[in-house]
């Protein structure tokens, strides 16, 4: 056994920064033109549909991805981190994809059970049974996609993860736009919804892979729940924040709840412009983060991690600005029925850069080992929200909501910084990874050792 030397590191710590770069500008690339695909296809849903028939798909939207990034995140995430953890020390990662299999379909089966159970909820909801198994149809196959999503993740191989992004984007579109020409109506746009994801998966496949130098250890469902169980608690309470604003302005209002829940989703559409292109770059930031903590490169890390939140605070920052200066006259792009005032759609914008900081420290949590902590900062700020939403009551219900928003994520992004600043000088950068590596784990770490 032997301690890395500081050249070998430092050679490491600048080619894997280049991957994470040249990753990262792949993604921003394909997220943009996936973000530019989703303004197309609700454009094209707020004129076809008007308001009232608009509120019932912005509902199916934020119920499909609240429950797949929910349910699938963590798999993602799992596979992300240790696909290139094992990959950095030359390790088989087999193990890995195969309980991330099992443990998709033991989730996926308790999701179908639930569904069958509570589908006369569900109908009400949603309004229409074909919307409902819509609803169905998404999440089973954003179960591939996300698990694609993840192996892609970890082999860095971000050409072909870009590309799932925008065929998913493109064939949503497509698919809703013939449908609706034909006069499908919702139901239209809610299989675009549905179908997307599976066009994605069967086109876009994982490319050659150099076989690992060495088998990997042993890696059972408990092993996964052990890493999968706090992200999926994170997901929940993160897409509830994120997509949840229209499910409480549903369940809350009364009997222009669906015209509301309309209105509150297209203003989170407009302000969250940068979310749609960041939040995928940023969760594909975990590979390389648990790849600085595999070395416990604490130097890398931390500049690593003071460099992004630096990137995601001016980011915010100029997301509130434009809002504020924009927002009101680039609203009726949808529609003349839609329209917010400049004071709210500002706070939606403030929700927006709040999530885009929390998101990163999430992954920062992750990547030492720290999911619990990260869980118990999205569940603080899930109270939060609770408890501001209850304090404005008697305010307008967008508003309210609007506010209980601002204060929940405001509250992660404050517990998130500090779990990582008060541990960081506390805990190893990583529990699971050893500080001293042995020759071959060396090799095949840096090619030139």
């Amino acid at each position: 056994m032997r301690s890395l030397s500081t050249q070998q590191l430092t050679r490491r710590r600048l080619s894997s920064g280049k991957g994470a770069r040249s990753g990262s500008l792949y993604l921003i690339l394909a997220v943009g033109v996936s973000g530019l695909l989703t303004y197309a296809f609700q454009f094209i849903s707020t004129q076809s549909l008007g308001l009232e028939r608009y509120g019932a798909l912005a509902t199916l939207w934020s119920a499909t991805f609240l429950v797949a990034q929910v349910l699938w995140t963590g798999i993602t995430q799992m596979l992300g981190r240790h696909i290139a953890e094992r990959e950095a020390r030359g390790e088989g990662w087999e193990e890995v994809t195969f309980s991330a299999r099992r443990l998709q379909l033991l989730l996926l089966c308790g999701f179908l059970i639930a569904t069958a159970v509570a589908s006369p909820a569900l109908i009400r909801l949603f309004g229409d049974w074909k919307l409902t198994a819509a609803f169905v149809l998404a999440i089973a196959g954003y179960a591939h996609g996300y698990y694609r999503r993840g192996v892609l993740s970890g082999h860095r191989q971000f050409v072909r993860l870009s590309g799932i992004f925008v065929v998913e984007s493109a064939g949503r579109v497509l698919i809703a736009a013939i449908l609706l020409a034909a006069g499908a109506g919702t139901v239209g746009a809610a299989m675009g919804i549905a179908l997307a994801p599976l066009l994605s998966v069967w086109i876009i496949r994982v490319g050659s892979i150099e076989p690992p130098k060495r088998p990997g250890s042993s890696f059972s469902i408990g092993g996964a729940l052990g890493f999968a169980a706090p992200v999926l608690l994170c997901s929940a309470c993160a897409q509830a924040l994120a997509n949840g604003g229209p499910l409480l302005v549903s369940a809350l209002g009364g009997a222009e709840a669906k015209r509301q829940a309309g209105l509150l989703f297209a203003g989170l559409i407009l302000t969250r412009a940068p979310q749609y292109v960041l939040s995928p770059t940023i969760a594909n930031l975990l590979p390389h983060l648990s790849r600085l903590a595999a070395l416990n490169d604490r130097q890398g890390f931390d500049l690593f991690v003071r460099r992004a939140v630096g990137v995601m605070s001016i980011a915010g920052a100029a997301l509130i600005l434009v809002t504020w200066l924009l927002g009101e006259r680039i609203m009726p792009f949808f529609g003349s029925e839609f329209r917010l005032g400049r004071g709210l759609l500002t706070v939606l914008a403030v929700v927006a850069a709040f999530y885009l900081v929390a998101e990163l420290l999430n992954q920062v949590l992750f990547a030492r080992g720290l999911a619990r902590l990260a869980a118990m900062g999205w569940l603080l700020g899930i109270c939060a929200t609770g408890l501001a939403t209850w304090l404005l009551d008697g305010a307008d219900l967008l508003e309210r909501v609007s506010y209980g928003l601002a204060a929940g994520t405001l509250s992660t992004v404050l517990a998130l910084a500090a779990f990582h600043w008060l541990t960081l000088n506390r805990l190893a950068l990583s529990a699971e990874s050893p500080d001293v590596e042995d020759p071959i784990e060396v090799e095949a770490l840096d090619p030139e050792a």
